[in-house]
């Protein structure tokens, strides 16, 4: 907890600013107040009962015959809107900055307001036009599509591979996935009608043949195959695994072809402290019959660990498991970061020196 900073300030009034929707105001003493926003937190002193009211009032903007403020007051309002805890009220700053992209993204708005400010409806508007692409026919997979479409990404296409008409089987069941119901069903029209229970006006097709999705998701029981993680280095794609075990799962890495490390370069990170993984890798791409049976209660922070790391990657934030693996094992309840560094022994990034 800080006092708050006093140097600069903007020429707009200050009195026509409220508390952002995710900002609460506690009274510490009767002339200072305690302003959270999330985890963070900031006392301000001397501001006036009247500006705080002010503040505080949701619908009824400051009376425009109060006495002016004085410079500090003045200041240090503009200083909290700087840090994202007040915003300009709507007639202000006009509808479009302080409004979800669409209703139900309400609560999403207040929760990003807490990171991004009053640009939070900015940034679920950039979600709103991004793509995803989830790869894999696991529960997770689907769940993953569904969360990230309750989130607000604006086109989310679960490509469950398989043969076509492959059948959703009970083993899919998720809460906010696959539905038991659904058994029987086609597989990949299961996944659609997850995301579509999830967020209505979520566009589920699958991409043009010649678009690439902002982030492609590999959700997946096995090692990633040779050829399809060299096409996505190929192109550029930017892909993060999630792979989920019957007592663990793993988050990363997000690779940024050029950029970060590969998955090549993790292959190599495990080859190097266990020599036969080669030949283990080989044997575990055979999927059981089955699938890979994995507890339901770690699936699903297996997958709000993903869907938080995506959406940050999708927000211009800086995830966790870039150069890196976020892995969560029973009965431990942490999740541990392993560092992934680009490999010695790999060329991912002289693949782009080079041209």
């Amino acid at each position: 907890m800080t006092m708050c900073a006093v140097s600069s300030w903007q020429s707009a009034d200050p009195r026509r600013l409220r508390l952002g929707p995710a900002t609460r105001l506690l009274w510490r003493t009767p002339g200072a107040v305690h302003l959270e926003l999330g985890s963070r937190g900031v006392v301000v002193e001397g501001l006036p009962p009247r500006t705080v009211n002010a503040l505080a009032s949701r619908t009824v903007p400051p009376d425009p015959d109060d006495a002016p403020l004085a410079v500090d007051e003045r200041r240090a309002l503009a200083e909290l809107q700087r840090a994202g805890y007040l915003w300009p009220r709507a007639e202000d700053a006009g509808d479009h900055r302080l409004q979800p992209p669409a209703p139900r993204l309400a609560r999403e708005l207040t929760a990003a307001a807490a990171r991004h400010g009053e640009h939070a409806a900015d940034v679920l508007r950039a979600r709103r036009a991004a793509s995803v692409v989830v790869r894999g026919s696991t529960a997770a997979a689907v769940h993953l599509a569904a969360l990230l479409a309750a989130a607000g990404v604006g086109r989310v296409h679960c490509a469950t591979g398989g043969p076509p008409g492959g059948s959703a089987r009970l083993l899919h069941a998720m809460p906010g996935g696959i539905e038991p119901a659904d058994e029987g069903s086609d597989l990949a029209d299961a996944a659609a009608a997850a995301i579509t229970r999830a967020a209505p006006e979520t566009n589920t097709l699958a991409l043009p043949l010649d678009a690439r999705p902002d982030l492609t998701v590999l959700a997946a029981d096995t090692p990633i195959d040779e050829d399809r993680r060299a096409a996505l280095h190929a192109a550029r794609a930017p892909h993060l695994v999630v792979t989920s075990a019957v007592d663990h799962g793993v988050v990363g890495p997000l690779v940024v072809p050029g950029l970060t490390s590969c998955l090549r370069c993790a292959d190599l990170h495990r080859r190097d402290r266990d020599p036969a993984w080669p030949a283990l890798a080989a044997q575990l791409a055979v999927v059981p019959a089955r699938g890979v049976p994995t507890d339901v209660a770690l699936a699903t922070v297996l997958v709000g660990t993903a869907a938080l790391q995506a959406l940050t990657f999708l927000d211009g934030g800086d995830p966790d498991c870039v150069d890196a693996t976020l892995e969560l094992h029973l009965p431990d309840w942490r999740i541990r970061r392993r560092t992934r560094p680009v490999h010695p022994d790999c060329d991912c990034a002289d693949t782009f020196d080079a041209q």
